[in-house]
Protein backbone atom coordinates (compact mmCIF):
# COMPACT_ATOMS: atom_id res chain seq x y z
CA UNK A 1 0.00 0.00 0.00
CA UNK A 2 2.87 2.70 1.24
CA UNK A 3 5.00 1.45 -1.92
CA UNK A 4 5.83 5.49 -2.46
CA UNK A 5 4.70 8.76 -1.37
CA UNK A 6 1.98 9.50 -3.38
CA UNK A 7 0.28 5.85 -1.81
CA UNK A 8 1.09 6.76 1.55
CA UNK A 9 -0.62 10.43 0.81
CA UNK A 10 -3.92 8.95 -0.58
CA UNK A 11 -4.25 5.97 2.18
CA UNK A 12 -3.55 8.20 5.17
CA UNK A 13 -6.17 10.49 3.62
CA UNK A 14 -8.53 8.33 3.28
CA UNK A 15 -8.08 7.11 6.64
CA UNK A 16 -8.79 10.44 8.32
CA UNK A 17 -11.59 11.22 6.25
CA UNK A 18 -13.29 8.45 7.12
CA UNK A 19 -12.19 9.14 10.86
CA UNK A 20 -13.66 12.57 10.61
CA UNK A 21 -16.49 11.66 8.92
CA UNK A 22 -17.47 8.91 11.76
CA UNK A 23 -16.70 11.79 14.36
CA UNK A 24 -19.11 13.78 12.63
CA UNK A 25 -21.73 11.00 13.13
CA UNK A 26 -20.74 10.01 16.75
CA UNK A 27 -18.78 7.17 15.93
CA UNK A 28 -15.35 8.62 15.39
CA UNK A 29 -12.77 6.55 16.96
CA UNK A 30 -15.09 3.31 15.86
CA UNK A 31 -14.62 4.48 12.41
CA UNK A 32 -10.75 5.01 12.81
CA UNK A 33 -10.33 1.92 14.50
CA UNK A 34 -12.68 -0.38 11.36
CA UNK A 35 -10.41 1.44 8.53
CA UNK A 36 -6.68 1.29 10.68
CA UNK A 37 -7.52 -2.69 10.48
CA UNK A 38 -8.86 -2.31 6.80
CA UNK A 39 -5.86 -1.28 5.44
CA UNK A 40 -3.84 -3.15 7.55
CA UNK A 41 -5.55 -6.60 6.21
CA UNK A 42 -5.73 -5.31 2.86
CA UNK A 43 -1.41 -4.10 2.61
CA UNK A 44 -0.87 -7.56 5.02
CA UNK A 45 -2.89 -9.95 3.02
CA UNK A 46 -0.96 -8.06 -0.69
CA UNK A 47 2.26 -8.66 1.22
CA UNK A 48 2.23 -12.15 1.52
CA UNK A 49 0.39 -12.95 -1.79
CA UNK A 50 2.23 -10.68 -4.23
CA UNK A 51 5.57 -9.47 -2.35
CA UNK A 52 6.26 -12.90 -1.21
CA UNK A 53 6.50 -11.71 2.38
CA UNK A 54 6.05 -13.60 4.56
CA UNK A 55 6.53 -11.26 7.94
CA UNK A 56 3.29 -9.56 6.64
CA UNK A 57 1.44 -12.97 8.31
CA UNK A 58 2.41 -11.33 11.38
CA UNK A 59 0.88 -8.11 10.63
CA UNK A 60 -2.27 -9.52 9.77
CA UNK A 61 -2.43 -11.28 12.47
CA UNK A 62 -2.05 -7.82 15.14
CA UNK A 63 -4.67 -6.73 12.20
CA UNK A 64 -7.09 -9.36 13.31
CA UNK A 65 -6.14 -8.69 16.82
CA UNK A 66 -7.90 -5.43 16.57
CA UNK A 67 -10.68 -6.55 14.61
CA UNK A 68 -11.59 -8.73 17.16
CA UNK A 69 -11.18 -6.30 19.88
CA UNK A 70 -13.42 -3.93 17.89
CA UNK A 71 -16.12 -6.32 16.81
CA UNK A 72 -16.58 -7.58 20.97
CA UNK A 73 -16.23 -4.18 22.10
CA UNK A 74 -12.84 -4.42 23.89
CA UNK A 75 -11.51 -1.70 26.56
CA UNK A 76 -9.77 1.21 24.64
CA UNK A 77 -6.49 1.02 26.20
CA UNK A 78 -5.84 -2.53 24.32
CA UNK A 79 -7.73 -1.33 20.97
CA UNK A 80 -5.44 1.78 20.93
CA UNK A 81 -2.26 0.00 21.82
CA UNK A 82 -2.74 -2.55 19.26
CA UNK A 83 -4.32 0.10 16.76
CA UNK A 84 -0.46 1.69 17.21
CA UNK A 85 0.73 -1.73 16.61
CA UNK A 86 -1.00 -1.77 13.05
CA UNK A 87 0.03 1.65 11.80
CA UNK A 88 4.05 0.78 13.64
CA UNK A 89 3.70 -2.52 10.87
CA UNK A 90 2.83 -0.15 8.15
CA UNK A 91 5.24 2.22 8.46
CA UNK A 92 8.31 0.01 9.29
CA UNK A 93 11.45 0.29 6.92
CA UNK A 94 11.65 -2.23 3.76
CA UNK A 95 8.67 -3.89 4.01
CA UNK A 96 7.68 -3.24 0.62
CA UNK A 97 10.83 -5.04 -0.38
CA UNK A 98 10.20 -8.95 -1.88
CA UNK A 99 11.71 -11.41 0.91
CA UNK A 100 15.36 -12.27 -0.36
CA UNK A 101 15.89 -15.84 -1.72
CA UNK A 102 18.18 -18.25 0.57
Amino acid sequence: MFGSRSRAAVTTAVVLEVGIAGWALGYGPLWLLVMTVAVTIADTVWGVFLRRVPADIAGLEVALALAVMVVFGADTFPEAITAAACFAWLIRDGRARPARAG
